[in-house]
């Protein structure tokens, strides 16, 4: 084609035109690197909300860390999402759309499957800490009845026995709640359920025993007569056989350990009452129980009045607290025994004459329906003392 020459003007206007044209293609370009880097920001702000979801739920994740059961589970999708935080990342760098839609849904579903396991367990968490709460309310209401029920047990070995498995069943739940309770603090997720179902179950057992305790009426059996020589015996056995059961070597302890042997008194009155706490050396209640008062004590004594068994206390007069304790027995004979420790005035009152104490096991004993022995401890009465003796069936 030949050359044409431009006029100025011709050339000045082809020199807009290419300017023009210039100008377009660099908005266009200028147009698409601000689209991309628009979207670029928006994935990787809604990348750092995954991030931050993610950081959240790992605070929050220390239940099922402790947890067999979930702490597989939960160790791989942990795994799973700080790999796909990564891979988003890259994704987001080389601008790969099918990436970025594939790594974000993999990110959501990872984050849902977290956090409803961490609801889930802590749903758990809350439901444990009602049953838990319930469980202590039970034992709680099962130990104010102790009391009532120890009552029903005095009289009855059958009702002693489920007495003291009660008590040993309470003690039991008692240890269990504890644990519970320390494992609901910890948030041992494994633990808790298993705690928690050995609570229920022991429950269960108590609520046995309370149901027979509670259809079991309070009997009064008729007291119990032996020979003394055969009671002096049996004490003297008991005595070497069982040694602990007299410790520690108080009055009251041997009193009630001889009622014991005789058959009038149950083992677990003896072990309830030496297990409660003291006030002036006896224990808390126990003038209550013994019915010991201004109106009921005596000075006289006539053993033709004592028709069974029973425990005798002594209260100096001058001070008016109980300073001594005795048990009197019954015997087949009729005749009053009577049974001590730890009292050397009463001994040498009683002795008379006689050169060696009457002991079997840790004991004297002296007969009371004797005319001079009677005599003698009447005059020990005189020199201070009042007493009030206590039928083993009156011991409720």
């Amino acid at each position: 084609m030949p050359q044409t020459t431009m006029t100025p003007e011709e050339q000045w206007a082809c020199d807009v035109l290419e300017q023009l044209g210039q100008n377009v293609a660099a908005a266009e370009q200028h147009t698409e690197a601000s689209n991309g880097s628009s979207l670029k920001s928006d994935e990787a702000l809604q990348l750092a909300e995954f991030k931050q979801n993610i950081s959240q739920l790992t605070k929050k994740s220390d239940i099922l860390k402790q947890s067999k059961a979930h702490s597989s589970t939960f160790r791989k999708l942990n795994e799973a999402l700080r790999a796909g935080v990564k891979e988003a990342q890259n994704a987001i760098e080389r601008n790969n759309q099918k990436a970025i839609v594939s790594t974000f849904s993999e990110l959501k579903k990872g984050i849902a499957s977290v956090a409803g396991m961490i609801e889930s367990a802590e749903q758990s968490f809350a439901g444990y800490s009602k049953e838990t709460d319930t469980l202590r309310q039970e034992y709680s209401e099962y130990s104010k009845r102790k009391a009532a029920f120890a009552k029903r047990a005095y009289f009855s070995k059958r009702g002693a026995k489920k007495m003291y498995k009660f008590n040993s069943i309470c003690e039991k739940l008692s240890r269990k709640l504890d644990h519970l309770e320390d494992s609901l603090q910890a948030r041992t997720l494994d633990e808790v359920p298993r705690t928690l179902k050995s609570c229920s179950k022991t429950v269960h057992q108590i609520q046995k025993e309370v149901d027979w305790l509670e259809a079991s009426e309070t009997q009064i059996p008729e007291s119990l007569r032996v020979d003394e020589k055969k009671l002096q015996g049996n004490l003297e056995t008991d005595y070497v056989k069982n040694k602990e059961s007299w410790r520690p070597q108080i009055c009251y302890n041997a009193a009630m350990r001889v009622g014991v042997i005789e058959g009038n008194l149950t083992e677990y009155m003896r072990q309830i009452l030496m297990s409660g706490n003291t006030v002036d050396g006896y224990p808390v209640g126990y003038a209550e129980l013994m019915g010991i008062s201004e109106e009921t004590v005596e000075k006289l004594f006539d053993d033709r009045k004592i028709e069974e068994s029973g425990i005798m206390n002594f209260r100096d007069d001058r001070s008016g607290r109980i300073s001594h304790t005795a048990y009197l027995q019954k015997t087949r004979k009729e005749t009053v025994e009577l049974y001590h420790t730890n009292c050397q005035t009463l001994d040498m009152a009683l002795l008379g004459d006689a050169t060696t104490l009457p002991k079997s096991g840790p004991v004297t004993h002296y007969d009371l329906s004797d005319p001079d022995t009677q005599s003698r401890f009447q005059d020990w009465l005189d020199s201070g003392y009042s007493f009030k003796h206590t039928p083993a069936s009156q011991l409720k």
